[in-house]
C-alpha cells in the first residue's frame, strides 16, 4: 500500500498550536535511526540541509532522528547500513524521479502494508527540484520537508494525513511559506503517537538484545532495491 505526498499551489490559512516537549516534562526523546541513499547523487550540501531541516522539523514533535548516510557512511556507522530490518532502523531512498505506478503531483511515496507497517519510503528529487523552481522555496528546505512527511508515513502507519501541518495530503499556499519561514511541523496529536510508537520499537529492540546475547549485533541485508510489502 502507497502513501504518497502530492503538491497543490493554492492558498489557505491555518493556524499551528504549540505544545511541550519531551525535555519540559522531563522525559527523554524517543529516537529512530534512518539510514538514507542518494540514489539521485544530489549534492551532498543540499542533503545536509534538508536532513538539518527535517530533523528540526522532528525536533519540535521531541523526537530525534539519527541519520547515517549509506553506502558512504563512515567506518564506525557503515555497519549500521545493514540492520534495517531491526525495530527502531527505517530506510529513506532520494530517487531520481518517481515510477510510473505513482500520481503525476506525488513528491514522496512510504510502502506500508495492510497493517500500516512499514520501514521504506522514497522521495523523487526532480520533483523537489520542480517545487522550488515553482516556488522559489530552499531546495534543502522543500527536500527536507518532504523527507519528514514519509518518515511520518512510516512512524504513524495507515491514515497518517491531516488538515493541517507536515502531514496534509497536499501542500497549499499556506504549506508553501511555513516551510520558507521553517515552521512548517506535524501537529501535536501526530508528535505524540510518533513518541508512543518509536519507544515501543525501541522495547521490540532491546527485547531482541537480550534474547540473543551470542548472535552479532549487526545483520546483513540486501538493501539493492525496497519492494513493496
Amino acid at each position: 500500500m502507497h502513501r504518497v505526498l502530492t503538491i497543490a499551489v493554492l492558498f489557505t490559512l491555518t493556524i499551528f498550536p504549540s505544545w511541550s516537549s519531551a525535555e519540559e516534562t522531563g522525559r527523554k526523546s524517543p529516537q529512530a535511526t534512518i539510514t538514507v541513499y542518494n540514489d539521485a547523487a544530489i549534492p551532498p550540501t543540499v542533503l545536509q540541509r534538508a536532513e538539518q531541516r527535517a530533523e528540526s522539523i522532528f525536533a519540535r514533535a521531541s523526537f530525534e532522528v539519527v541519520w547515517v548516510n549509506c553506502p558512504q557512511a563512515r567506518s564506525e556507522d557503515a555497519r549500521v547500513c545493514n540492520r534495517i530490518d531491526q525495530p527502531g532502523y527505517l530506510t529513506l531512498r532520494i530517487i531520481p524521479d518517481a515510477t510510473g505506478s505513482v500520481s503525476d503531483v506525488a513528491l514522496g511515496v512510504a510502502f506500508l502494508s495492510h497493517d500500516g507497517a512499514g520501514r521504506y519510503c522514497d522521495v523523487f528529487w526532480k520533483r523537489a527540484e520542480h517545487l522550488r523552481a515553482m516556488s522559489n522555496l530552499d531546495l534543502g528546505g522543500v527536500l527536507g520537508s518532504v523527507m519528514a512527511h514519509e518518515i511520518g508515513h512510516l512512524l504513524l502507519g495507515s491514515n497518517a494525513h491531516s488538515v493541517s501541518g507536515i502531514m496534509r495530503a497536499h501542500w497549499e499556499g499556506d504549506e508553501l511559506r511555513r516551510i520558507a519561514m521553517g515552521n512548517l511541523w506535524f501537529v501535536p496529536q501526530q508528535a505524540n503517537l510518533m513518541r508512543g510508537k518509536a519507544r515501543r520499537l525501541e522495547s521490540a529492540d532491546q527485547s531482541m538484545e537480550r534474547k540473543s546475547p551470542t548472535s552479532s549485533k549487526y545483520e546483513t541485508s540486501d538493501l539493492s532495491g525496497a519492494q513493496t510489502p
